[in-house]
């Protein structure tokens, strides 16, 4: 009951903090209230998970959580504005894998002045599936950002309720109470934060590509087709769901009998991802230019990627950063595809799952990649939510998500060139953080002695 109401009044202080912040651009103190209830939902969520939950528990502190960023302006990012503005692109007719929102939409588009600067220029990265809704969206919201956001959270709402089923399945498959899979995987912050409250293409990615994962590996052929149909449509939206692909691979060779009927299953899944896509891809503009525009995020530097530290380690020491930056990139690609072939090398022997293999796999692309955002985690993390786990990784796991939800300010304005006031939102929002769990160990320590005296 705590964590519930806890968490509830902290998304309700963030919701309101943000609000403030767009109406009255720069104010530290908005930002700071808005700080105060991401620490508030954090906190809220350690101790959810603390000891196992029921489900109907964890669904009651999910909805309870989410529900106040329902209507919050978009949080953590303005990536929702740059989905509108290729919407629009692709709706007048052009490719948005090839013309940016400055070329594609008048200088004066009320969504265009919400784009962020870094991708006014940039081409959409984003797959044919993505197209499709973006095009849908603009065709209903037109300039209209206000009901282009609100059915991009519509959206988020269906993909957090399908990670959510895919979560339980998986969770039940593999031995793990649902309830505290439901409390980890998807009550988290973290997608509370970038799938509810930010919109982010990887809640529909996630969502498709767990349903699969959940659908594949059920066993029959055509529970096979289906399940690598909705992997492939989430590769589609972006390109790291095709991992799933792979993995659906490998379980279906361990399933079957004999080199021929192996070689068979590994052609089903190739042949029904290739169908999908060239369905897709037949039906939408501009397709076929999309994988061309993939490493687009790879643009802006990536502060939290362990790749790109060796480039900012240069600058200092005085050596070239973009050689360094190159060097680091390419042995982390090297490094994530040695460790992701051994993930499934050791999936392919059974000495470990489908969906931990998954989890492994795409754990791997996110650390040694060249971009990394706190949302990137959850690829690993949701699937790695549904499978059992020692304490001390369990405990590690726990302290990526809490750290991570809190590395982003919860920015709904601009407060670029004023570190300063970020600087003091920031410390007196962690203050009143500070302060309940302060009031909160001090009751539960009053509690324990009461009791203890009866």
């Amino acid at each position: 009951m705590v964590p519930t109401v806890l968490g509830a009044a902290g998304a309700v202080l963030l919701t309101g903090g943000a609000w403030a912040v767009v109406l009255r651009p720069g104010s530290a103190l908005a930002l700071g209230a808005a700080v105060a209830g991401t620490g508030l939902v954090v906190v809220a969520w350690l101790l959810l998970v603390r000891a196992p939950v029921t489900p109907a528990h964890a669904v009651r502190a999910l909805l309870a959580w989410a529900a106040p960023l329902l209507v919050a302006p978009p949080l953590f990012s303005r990536d929702v504005y740059s989905y509108l503005a290729q919407g629009m692109v692709a709706l007048g007719g052009a490719d948005p894998h090839r013309t940016g929102p400055a070329a594609g939409l008048p200088a004066g588009s009320p969504v265009l002045a919400r784009v962020d600067g870094y991708w006014w220029e940039t081409p959409s990265p984003y797959g044919p599936v993505t197209d499709l809704w973006q095009k849908a969206v603009a065709a209903v919201a037109g300039d209209g950002v206000v009901v282009g956001v609100a059915a991009y959270r519509m959206l988020a709402v269906v993909a957090v309720a399908g990670i959510a089923w895919a979560v339980v399945y998986l969770a039940r498959e593999h031995g793990v109470p649902p309830g505290t899979a439901l409390a980890w995987g998807v009550a988290n912050p973290l997608v509370l934060w970038h799938v509810v409250g930010g919109m982010h293409n990887d809640g529909p990615m996630l969502a498709l590509l767990l349903l699969g994962l959940a659908v594949g590996l059920r066993g029959p052929r055509t529970s096979l087709v289906a399940g690598t149909a909705l992997v492939a449509l989430g590769a589609l939206v972006k390109v790291p769901a095709a991992a799933g692909l792979v993995v659906l691979a490998v379980a279906a060779t361990r399933s079957a009998s004999g080199r021929a009927h192996r070689w068979a299953a590994v052609a089903l899944v190739a042949g029904v991802s290739v169908a999908v896509a060239l369905v897709v891809s037949s039906v939408e503009v501009g397709a076929g230019s999309w994988l061309a525009a993939v490493s687009a995020p790879g643009q802006l530097f990536s502060w939290m990627a362990p790749t790109n530290w060796a480039a900012a380690l240069a600058g200092v020491l005085g050596a070239d950063p973009a050689a360094a930056l190159t060097v680091a990139r390419t042995v982390g690609t090297v490094l994530a595809a040695v460790l992701a072939a051994g993930v499934l090398v050791a999936q392919a022997r059974g000495r470990t799952t489908a969906t931990t293999a998954l989890g492994l796999v795409l754990g791997a692309v996110v650390v040694l990649g060249p971009v990394l955002h706190p949302w990137y985690l959850l690829w690993a993390l949701t699937p790695l939510a549904c499978v059992p786990h020692r304490p001390r990784p369990w405990a590690v796991l726990t302290g990526v998500v809490a750290v991570s939800a809190v590395l982003v300010p919860p920015l709904a304005g601009d407060f670029s060139g004023r570190p300063g006031q970020l600087a003091a939102a920031d410390a007196g929002g962690l203050l009143v953080v500070g302060v309940v769990v302060a009031v909160l160990v001090r009751t539960r320590a009053r509690a324990r002695a009461a009791t203890g005296s009866c």
